[in-house]
């Protein structure tokens, strides 16, 4: 009895009965009328629940879902729905979505002929890292012709899906930074400073080749002009280093700054690995999380994913001490290190600046930190009262705050990115390109 819900027709019909049976106190002739219809009403009540009763095992639907899902990006469910029945059915597909979807309302209505089947997809979007249990498919059936009553009719479809760093994203920017258009996507074409350093082969000369890379000593053994062939240094350390602390928990469109991090950290190490560096990865915060050694390792790319998917941000002050300590013992080599902080104020920073310093000495640091949008639409808006205008200067404030922060980091000698969290992962794609192209390593 649980499984069986009156539909409004039904009670249309019955307001219609007790409206004829009011009218029959003055006028006799229509309680007949309205006895009859009540009883033809219960027995097309009861032809409706036998018909759905014998066909709702006819009727199955299926789940198909990724197993693993990118943070932050939309992404599709696919619902499968089979009529193997004989007759019409009009369908409701309730599906039990996981908590952190906070989706509690009807997938879809379909009208699914005799022997056919209907797909229909569903867009999420995850917002935080973690598994995400999806439950079972409740489908809730009636007949188009009477529909009456509606049973409801579950399909056991229970299933776990990880959500990881975002793929999406990943896979998006390493086709943008490699194809021919790649400007047109935002990534900048910068001009390589001075000639490849690195050897690669010797090979036959063409002209327009630059003549001082002829090899005279091939040349003359194989009595033709050979040419020494340059290429980009290569098998550079590259360090993605990921703070984890409480100024990293502020939110922007539903993902936190670890959140932008953890996903622009992924994308970088994809394209690193792809110019044939060799990329690590340190999280810390008041203590040190995770710290993968810079490879370049067939599988060096999943290791990183798998320590970005566990990190969590801690509700304490990091300690920069410590990362700098961290750095002198575990990394040896000169290398590139892309540091994803956040800095509030100049207080902050100046506490912070001897470390910044120290570590800048010996690799190439480059510090990203985040301005806040909302503070820029704050900042523009028009003033109607006084409380407005406060609130205006207040952001005026932070933003210039953010840029002073960025002057200093910059006149220390510091690579420095100030970004929206939404234009993260491009601008950090691009400035490592440019240390690339310009030999500042």
């Amino acid at each position: 009895m649980k499984s069986i819900y009156l539909k409004n027709r039904l009670f249309i019909l019955l307001g219609c009965i007790i409206v004829a049976l009011l009218v029959s106190f003055a006028y006799p002739i229509v309680y007949r009328i309205a006895l009859w219809s009540l009883y033809v009403l219960i027995g097309l009540v009861f032809i409706d629940l036998v018909i759905l009763f014998i066909l709702r095992n006819r009727v199955t639907a299926s789940r198909f879902i990724l197993p693993r899902l990118s943070l932050g990006d939309a992404q599709q469910i696919v619902y499968a729905i089979d009529n193997n029945s004989d007759l019409s059915l009009n369908i409701d597909l309730v599906d039990e979505l996981a908590t952190q979807l906070q989706h509690r309302d009807t997938i879809g209505s379909f009208t699914v002929g005799t022997k056919k089947s209907v797909e229909s997809s569903f867009s999420i979007t995850p917002v935080t890292r973690g598994v995400y249990s999806f439950g079972d498919l409740h489908l809730y059936i009636s007949t188009p012709f009477l529909s009456l009553v509606e049973i409801k009719h579950t399909v056991e479809h229970s299933v776990d899906v990880k959500v990881i760093p975002s793929i999406i994203q990943m896979k998006k920017y390493e086709l943008q930074v490699f194809s021919k258009t790649a400007r047109n996507s935002g990534i900048r074409k910068i001009r390589q400073v001075g000639e490849n350093d690195e050897f690669e082969h010797i090979r036959a000369y063409a002209q327009g080749d630059n003549i001082k890379a002829i090899n005279w000593k091939a040349s003359s053994r194989l009595n033709t002009l050979m040419i020494n062939q340059f290429q980009n240094t290569k098998s550079q350390n590259v360090y993605c280093i990921v703070d984890k602390g409480r100024s990293m928990k502020m939110p922007f469109n539903e993902l936190t700054l670890l959140d932008y991090a953890i996903n622009s950290a992924l994308v970088i190490s994809n394209i690193v690995l792809k110019k044939y560096d060799r990329v690590g990865l340190i999280t810390y915060s008041n203590k040190i999380g995770s710290i993968v050694k810079a490879e370049s390792v067939r599988n060096q790319l999943e290791k990183i994913s798998n320590r970005l998917y566990h990190q969590k941000t801690e509700f304490k002050e990091s300690s920069l001490e410590l990362l700098h300590i961290t750095i002198r013992k575990k990394i040896s080599r000169r290398s590139i290190l892309i540091f994803f902080t956040n800095f509030e104020n100049q207080n902050d920073l100046k506490r912070n600046l001897p470390y910044l310093k120290s570590i800048n000495k010996k690799h190439l640091l480059l510090v990203i930190f985040f301005i806040n949008t909302e503070l820029i639409q704050t900042s523009q808006m028009t003033c109607r009262t006084r409380d407005e205008i406060y609130l205006k200067t207040f952001a005026q404030r932070a933003l210039i705050e953010k840029e002073k922060i960025k002057m200093e980091l910059n006149s220390n000698g510091i690579q420095t990115i100030l970004t929206k969290p939404e234009d993260l992962s491009i601008n950090v794609i691009n400035k490592y390109l440019e240390i690339k192209a310009k030999r500042m390593f």
